[in-house]
C-alpha cells in the first residue's frame, strides 16, 4: 500500500535543488490538465508551492512502492479562515479501483479539519468523482460556467467560489444513486 507523505515534510530536509526536483515530479502527474485549467501550472509553482511554507499549504503525494521516483498521486491543499479547499485532487489511471483516492480524500480531510471540504471539478468528470462525492455525502452547491475554459462548466461542492450564482439556473443536478 502506498504511503501518502506530506510535501512540508521535506521543508528544511531536502537542500533546495532536491526540493525544486520533487516539487516538480509532483506536478509532472498533473501536467495534463492544463488542459481544463490553463493557469495550473503558474498557480502551482507561483502559489501552491510558496503557500507550503505556511499553515494555510499542504501538498500531499503518494509514490509507487516498486519505484520511490514515480509520483502516482497528489493532492493540494488550502486551509485559511475563508475555505478548506481541495485545489487539486489526482490518482493515476493504474492506481485507480484501489482505495488510493479516498486515502488522499481522508488525509486531505484531516488536515482540512472538516470532512465537507470546497471542491471543484470539470463537470465531464463527474462520473470518476462520483463514488467519493456519494461517499462522503457532499453537496453540490454551485456551478459555474467559463470559471476556467469555456469547454466545461465547474461543478462546486460544499461551498461557492463566487457570489450570487443560482444552483436552479444553472440547469444542473446531482441525482444519487441508491446505496447498498
Amino acid at each position: 500500500m502506498a504511503k501518502i507523505e506530506s510535501l512540508k515534510n521535506y521543508i528544511g530536509v531536502l537542500n533546495e535543488d532536491e526540493f525544486i526536483k520533487l516539487s516538480k515530479q509532483i506536478y509532472d502527474i498533473t501536467d495534463f490538465i492544463c488542459e481544463d485549467y490553463p493557469k495550473h501550472k503558474e498557480w502551482y509553482f507561483q502559489k501552491q508551492i510558496p503557500r507550503i511554507f505556511t499553515p494555510s499549504g499542504e501538498i500531499l503525494f503518494a509514490r509507487s512502492e516498486e519505484d520511490e521516483n514515480k509520483i502516482i498521486a497528489m493532492a493540494c491543499l488550502k486551509k485559511d479562515e475563508e475555505e478548506q479547499k481541495i485545489c487539486t485532487l489526482y490518482v493515476s489511471d493504474q492506481c485507480r479501483g484501489q482505495h488510493l483516492g479516498t486515502r488522499m480524500v481522508e488525509a486531505s480531510m484531516e488536515f482540512l479539519g472538516t470532512t465537507k471540504p470546497l471542491i471543484t471539478l470539470a463537470d465531464y468528470k463527474l462520473p470518476m468523482f462520483q463514488p467519493i462525492i456519494e461517499k462522503y455525502d457532499w453537496e453540490l452547491t454551485e456551478v459555474v460556467s467559463g470559471l476556467y475554459n469555456d469547454r466545461a462548466k465547474e461543478l462546486c461542492f460544499n461551498g461557492k467560489l463566487t457570489k450570487d450564482v443560482n444552483l436552479e439556473q444553472s440547469g444542473l443536478t446531482l441525482t444519487k444513486k441508491p446505496r447498498k
